[in-house]
């Protein structure tokens, strides 16, 4: 008779981990040698040449704002992590309809040809706005449509932009959690998702400490740059602005969530209202390109 690993002296939490996997006695770890082999497998290497390849081949998301993709190497980068992040009325909305939009661009004139899924967690998810940009997404497009004489070029309809646009909408971190296990079964039923928006990523954690919401952030981010590696999209998210104390008591404004959620993104821009449709950018941190600031105009 074969010995149950509940007669180990094994706390209950890892006693589960085990049986999860397949372990209910000795024997199945004593003979499991194919798992182990896997577990100590070395990983790939690659060259920095093969790398820059592979970057290559993944493409990017553009925004059809020159001052903004020239700054950014040509586009928002697929796989990667963008927190757009300011003030309220700074653009940060605004910027994430026109991507949803410009995402389902056909691939001859700079899109991706891809669909958009949007969280939503400050009820900030205007379906009225999208469609005004959508409607001058289409007018460029025409414009680029009639100077193209070698491509067979499909028409874009309002309609049919919108409706390649998946919204959820979530209250707190545990519905932003559960989005994400959601995500997992609705993006490989839907393989063309492009760009997966978070807005904003501060509303829902907002009432956690700050364990918790390091915690609640890592966890949530790993999920969701895993599928991103897996299925070649882009995560874009918004963050507000905070006030902190610094040295003397004095204030000062910081984009929310702290130091150790700065680490976990992968590209940051700052963005500012300058007049009714100017805004100002700066690209705070980007691996591909320096730091740098400029302004521009949104589709309207």
């Amino acid at each position: 008779m074969h010995q149950p690993i509940n007669s180990l002296d094994i706390p209950e939490n890892k006693l589960q981990e085990l049986k999860s996997s397949g372990y209910y006695y000795c024997k199945d770890v004593d003979t499991d040698i194919p798992t182990w082999d896997l577990l100590i497998k070395v990983p790939q290497t690659k060259t920095a040449l093969e790398l820059y390849h592979e970057e290559l081949k993944i493409g990017l998301l553009r925004t059809f704002i020159d001052s903004f993709d020239n700054a950014l190497g040509g586009g928002i980068p697929l796989k990667k992590i963008t927190e757009f992040c300011g003030q309220s009325g700074a653009g940060k909305t605004q910027l994430c309809f026109q991507l949803c939009v410009t995402v389902q661009l056909p691939l001859w004139c700079g899109g991706l040809e891809g669909n958009a899924v949007y969280i939503s967690t400050n009820q900030g998810f205007a379906s009225h706005r999208i469609r005004e940009i959508a409607q001058c997404v289409i007018k460029h497009y025409r414009l680029l449509k009639a100077k193209q004489t070698t491509i067979k070029c499909e028409e874009l309809t309002i309609e049919e932009i919108m409706k390649n646009i998946s919204h959820i909408y979530v209250t707190d971190h545990l519905e932003l959690i559960a989005a994400v296990t959601h995500l997992k079964e609705f993006i490989r039923d839907h393989p063309s998702i492009r760009l997966v928006v978070v807005d904003s990523i501060s509303a829902p954690l907002k009432l956690l400490n700050g364990q918790e919401r390091t915690t609640v952030v890592f966890s949530f981010f790993k999920e969701l740059q895993k599928l991103a590696e897996e299925f070649s999209f882009a995560i874009v998210i918004t963050n507000d602005i905070t006030t902190r104390l610094g040295s003397g008591s004095t204030a000062y404004q910081t984009p929310a969530l702290g130091g150790s959620y700065y680490h976990r993104i992968n590209l940051r821009v700052e963005l500012e209202k300058k007049s009714s449709n100017i805004f100002k950018a700066t690209i705070a941190k980007n691996v591909l390109k320096p730091a740098t600031e400029f302004e521009f105009s949104l589709l309207s």
